[in-house]
Parts: structure tokens; sequence; C-alpha cells
């Protein structure tokens, strides 16, 4: 299923800021439409880091598949992809209903009701009732029950898009709210995984994680997208030494032809190095995207008044905090792609040398004699 549409979603959030708050405290009505803000940037680039996954499968699909055809052999030709549809919709509905219960925030924190957001997550609240743990990637650091856990305490989201507008109170919403949202926040992060054991059990057992406390305090075993892209980054850098020594052994291609394959090798390690750490750091702001909540859940009070000067103060510090990690993923997952694209382009070029040993000088002389 695809989430709201991105235009619609941030329209209602900037309307925010202009319209009569129901929260006393302006900068605290600010800080969750800002909040709102982040939790789309961070949304986005979840979703299309699992995209970048199978972009970089299918470029290590095609470089195997034009090698093994040089090289004269009958290679398979179907593409199989990382994940099922059924695995990407899952995702989608997790990310939707993030986005849906941020925006319904900011709308309720500035008086707006949140009648047109809730009215399109009708099939997000559906498809969280349908989702099971065997979507994500998460065997590798969660037990069976742990997982389960995590995917059934996902319905608390659909409840808020159900209230009736009596019952549309922030401090509850809040209180009940972040306990979705910390919930889903983990899903994320064990999904996104581990590209090497960060536990001395994953030998023998999945690590003993407290999901009750702080994320940071994670230990997660090898696995999720960072291992799968890390396997298919691998698996590219394969192809590239593979090629490179038949070039050098059977004398295929100039030298410029081998600077280029080089180049392209290279290329992909990098890539490879700063897509992981894409990940790693979209990890440390899904612990952000908490903090924040729960600062904003601190500073509200149950009365619908700030609760002390401070807490909104500190409200705002990491929100912005938060805000600004997701705004900077965003620019990062772009120079991803536009490295990718390069990649391709480089692909289709040096992929182009034949796997037929250039002639020498020598070679000629010796054909010639043969002639004769």
């Amino acid at each position: 299923m695809k989430r709201l549409p991105r235009v619609f979603m941030l329209a209602i959030i900037f309307s925010t800021t202009t319209a009569c708050t129901v929260v006393e405290d302006t900068a605290l009505a600010e800080e969750m439409a800002q909040f709102a803000r982040g939790v789309m940037s961070l949304s986005d680039v979840v979703s299309q880091q699992f995209e970048l996954a199978e972009e970089i499968n299918t470029l290590g699909f095609t470089e195997n598949l034009l090698f093994q055809l040089d090289l004269g052999g009958n290679p398979g030709t179907d593409l199989k992809p990382l994940f099922s549809a059924r695995d990407i919709a899952a995702r989608e509905n997790l990310l939707s209903a993030l986005e849906g219960y941020a925006a319904g925030l900011a709308a309720l924190g500035s008086g707006n009701s949140p009648e047109a957001i809730y009215a399109k997550m009708s099939g997000t609240a559906q498809g969280l009732k349908t989702l099971t743990s065997d979507s994500f990637s998460l065997s590798h650091s969660l037990s069976f029950l742990q997982s389960d856990q995590l995917v059934d305490d996902l319905g608390l989201f659909d409840q808020f898009f159900l209230l009736p507008e009596r019952d549309r109170r922030l401090a509850p919403i809040l209180d009940k709210g972040g306990k979705s949202l910390k919930k889903a926040a983990l899903l994320l992060y064990f999904d996104i995984g581990a590209t090497a054991d960060q536990s001395g059990k994953c030998n023998f057992t999945v690590p003993a994680n407290d999901l009750k406390a702080d994320m940071s305090s994670l230990k997660l075993c090898r696995g999720g997208l960072r291992s799968i892209i890390a396997t298919a980054v691998a698996f590219d850098v394969t192809v590239w030494k593979d090629r490179l020594a038949y070039m050098n052994s059977a004398g295929a291609g100039s030298a410029a032809d081998r600077r280029e394959a080089v180049t392209r090798l290279v290329g992909m390690q990098k890539l490879g190095q700063t897509i992981d750490k894409l990940l790693a750091e979209t990890q440390s702001a899904l612990i952000a995207m908490v903090a924040a909540h729960k600062t904003m859940e601190a500073a509200f009070g149950h009365d619908q008044t700030p609760s002390s000067l401070s807490a909104p103060l500190m409200a705002s510090s990491r929100t912005l905090l938060f805000v600004d990690q997701a705004t900077a993923l965003s620019e990062k997952l772009q120079t991803v792609k536009s490295a990718i694209v390069e990649l391709s382009a480089n692909t289709s070029a040096v992929s182009a040398v034949q796997a037929v040993p250039q002639r020498t000088p020598q070679d000629d002389e010796e054909q010639q004699e043969m002639d004769k």
C-alpha cells in the first residue's frame, strides 16, 4: 500500500502554523509541527532505503550477467527481488501510520481538526491489523515472542485514527501515542539491523535486549537491511574482482579498460560504506525521534498546559536535533542515489569490453609466419 501523498501531508502540517492553537504555548504547538515534518522526512528516507537495496541488487545482477555472457556462459536471466510485495507493503503501512499520527498531533496542537488526515488513514488502519512479524527482518536479534509483541502493539495507532472528536485531547494521545511510536521505532531499528554481531551471544541465541530500556543500549546480531545491502555490495565487488582477474590473465582489454574497472570496483566499495553509514545514522534518527516525543510528553501536562518552563525548552532542543538529523539524512540519500546512477553508467561502458584477448604485435608476427 502506498503512503499518503507527501504534498498532502505537508500541506496539513504547514497549515497548523497559522491556525488558532489549542495549546496555550504557541512554541509548543510549533514543536509538534516541526516534529511532524521530521517524521515525514525520516519516513521517506527509510522507504527509499529499501528501494536502494533493490537498485544495488539489480546492479550486481546485471553486471554478473554481462560478465558471464562475455565469458561465453549461459547464465540465468531472472532477476529476483530482495523483498516481496507483501514485505514492502508491511513497511509502508508502518511508515504511513507514523506519518498520520505525527500529522494528526500537529493538527490537534494547532486547533485544527485532524479529520482530513484520519479520513485517509482507513487503509493504513486496516493494514496494521494484518501485520505479522515475518514481514520484517527481526529474527536475527529478537525472539519470536518479542517480534510478535512489537507488531501486535502497533494496533494502538488504529485507535487514534478512529477517535471521536470529543476524545481528541492531546495529553492522553501523547501518552499512549508515545508507547506506539517507540514500538514502531524499535521495529524499524531492528529491521535495519547491523552488519556485524554486537553481542557475544549472537553465536548461540539472540541478545538479551530489554525493549523497555533506552534504545541506545540495544545490541544486535548481524542481519536486517544493513546486512542485506552489505551482501549485495559484496556480490557486486566480487564480480568486478573476477572481471579484473580475467582481464589480467587473458589479456582482455586495454590499460585504460583496466583502470575503468578498478575505478568501478573501488567506487562500489566506497558506496557500500556510505550506505551503511546512512543506515546507521537512520537508526540514530529513530532514537532521536523517540526522545523528541518523550520531551513533548513531559512538556505537556494533563491539563493541556505546559507543566513547566524547562520542559518546553527541552522539547524544543530535542525536536530541533531530530529534525536536523532527518533533514541531513534526506540530503545524504540524494547523494547516494546520484552515486548509484553514476556507477550504473560506468557499468555500461566498462562491461562493453569484450572477453576476447587483445592482439599484440608479437601475435601479428606469429600469424604472418603461419600464413606464409
